[in-house]
């Protein structure tokens, strides 16, 4: 299980774990779409 609060270093790490499983363009895009829907809703 992941920990809810996962700094950008730790992200980075598991980034460099997926060996290239990951899209990382993609993953960064939905990092930064989830926060800015979070700084719309209030």
């Amino acid at each position: 299980m992941l920990p809810t609060h996962m700094t950008p270093t730790k992200i980075r790490e598991r980034l460099e774990e997926a060996e290239g499983r990951v899209d990382t363009e993609q993953f960064v895009s939905a990092l930064e779409y989830v926060r800015d829907d979070g700084r719309t809703r209030r």
